[in-house]
């Protein structure tokens, strides 16, 4: 009887999945393909679709099956326990909100998203404004209804990173934004009197050449054509699992690294969905353990192996140079300190790697506040303009570089960001382990072979979905809990070996 009602759940699941899978087909297509007419119809479908998986997923008859499954006596082996769990922790949460509160929210976050498109091409704010403020109040409403006795800014977070607090946050970006800010003062000191001239990578480089350059990246890392794709967006994303996995990347006219180092953060999140183990696909240790996770996988494609000096001594000349002629004239030591060179960028996705944190830790604080009601969404461009300044030393002349640039406070996905900076602290710590099993990674990064890096990843993090909560993962990996040392060590180190700092 308990494999029956196991095997019920786990057939009731993946439908779940399937709908849920549709979903993210049909936002894929607003942010590709979709006619800008297209938005009122797409938000509806989306609202209904959104209100049939909330009641599938809240049905009495999952929630029976649930409550047998976790009887002491059901014979399940662990795996099923642990999906028994997972789902348990999804219907708990699902079952707090109300069918109208997620349809009102999903129709919502669909037309804030698509007007932001068109705000931050008209460098508009007020444009959007409304409609954040109206998507910011049913936000609210979610984190109350999910949990009325916890800061809804910790109930939000909790979704993206599983049992993590802003309390936790902190104990990790205070130690962290110091020792960025000692590292910068480092390198400003070292290249005062010969800085970097990141405006030789200003290049026009045709469009179809960048792609030559976005193929390449994408076999590199070994993401299968027949279960995978690239295409273009206004901001860059992945969506999809297991057998239909697709990214997308920003090509600019005037820098193509834009589009290189997206093609690699996106291929990074898509490598993590494409390596889900088939028996896992349809259950809950199939899903996404969190987004600080799924991050420390694309910026360990984007970052540590995308920026790697000794990997651009293979991949400048060999790809970069050979799909795009006009980078002749440009000699290989001089892209790999430009590439990774320390300098304050307006546009998050484009910082370094060093700066970037910092373009997250001022989104955090930004975001605490608003949730929490003590700044208001009209005042969000002049607060986000004074952190810019105060953080970055970046005057913003217009709000399509500042408040309009970044795309989830539109879709509502506030509690993300943080997420971007823990994938930083795990992944070098990932990093560090991974020296001791594979002492010559650098050496074969020289050569284009990202092979054995890649089997590394998918045996220890991709392969392991949701077995373990985000903080046991890293345990289980690095036999002790998240320290955001590691990453200093690996910035510093990279630095030094790059700049003699």
């Amino acid at each position: 009887m308990a494999n029956a009602n196991y095997n019920e759940l786990s057939k009731q699941m993946k439908e779940i999945k399937l709908l849920s899978y549709s979903q993210g087909m049909l936002y894929w297509d607003i942010r590709t393909y979709m006619p800008s007419e297209g938005i009122e119809q797409r938000g509806e479908a989306l609202a209904i679709l959104g209100r049939i998986i909330h009641e599938k997923n809240t049905s009495k008859k999952i929630g029976e099956l649930i409550s047998q499954c976790n009887k002491s006596d059901s014979g399940l082996g662990q795996i099923q326990k642990r999906n028994v769990e997972l789902w348990k922790r999804d219907y708990d949460r699902e079952t707090k909100l109300p069918s109208d509160l997620v349809v009102r929210l999903t129709k919502q976050s669909t037309i804030t998203e698509h007007k932001w498109q068109e705000a931050k091409q008209k460098q508009n704010f007020e444009m959007v404004e409304p409609d954040l403020e109206t998507l910011v109040e049913l936000v609210r409403e979610r984190a109350q209804a999910l949990d009325a006795e916890k800061s809804m800014y910790d109930v939000l977070l909790d979704e993206y990173e599983p049992k993590m607090t802003a309390a936790g946050l902190r104990s990790y970006f205070t130690p962290l934004k110091e020792g960025v800010i000692k590292l910068i003062k480092k390198y400003q000191d070292m290249v005062a009197d010969n800085p970097p001239n990141i405006s030789i990578l200003n290049k026009n480089i045709p469009v179809d050449q960048q792609k030559q350059v976005s193929k390449w990246i994408m076999n590199f890392l070994g993401m299968p054509p027949n279960r995978s794709r690239i295409d273009e967006a206004e901001h860059p994303f992945t969506t999809g699992f297991a057998k239909d996995v697709r990214i997308t990347t920003h090509y600019l006219d005037d820098d193509p690294t834009g589009a290189i180092y997206s093609t690699y953060h996106e291929g990074g999140h898509a490598l993590y969905e494409l390596n889900t183990p088939e028996e896992h696909w349809w259950t809950g240790v199939g899903e996404t353990v969190s987004m600080g996770i799924h991050e420390s996988q694309s910026r360990f494609c984007e970052n540590i192996v995308g920026k790697n000096p000794n990997f651009l001594k293979y991949f400048y000349p060999n790809v970069v140079q050979k799909y795009m002629p006009a980078f002749k004239s440009l000699d290989t030591d001089t892209f790999i300190k430009t590439v990774n060179a320390i300098i304050p960028s307006k546009i998050r996705i484009y910082a370094d790697e060093v700066t970037y944190n910092l373009h997250v830790i001022f989104r955090f604080e930004i975001e605490q506040d608003l949730i929490a009601g003590k700044i208001s969404v009209g005042e969000l461009p002049d607060i986000w303009n004074t952190k810019m300044e105060e953080y970055l030393g970046m005057k913003i002349e217009n709000n399509a570089e500042g408040v309009l640039q970044d795309t989830h406070w539109y879709a509502g996905l506030i509690g993300y960001f943080p997420t971007y900076v823990l994938g930083n602290i795990y992944n070098s710590q990932m990093l560090a382990t991974m020296k001791k099993a594979i002492p010559a990674w650098e050496d074969q990064l020289a050569l284009g072979d990202f092979s054995k890096i890649r089997n590394w990843l998918v045996t220890n993090v991709q392969n392991q979905g949701s077995i373990y909560d985000p903080i046991d993962l890293i345990k289980n990996i690095c036999n002790e809990p998240p320290d955001t040392k590691y990453f200093l060590d690996y910035l510093n180190e990279k630095y030094s070996r790059i700049y003699n700092i």
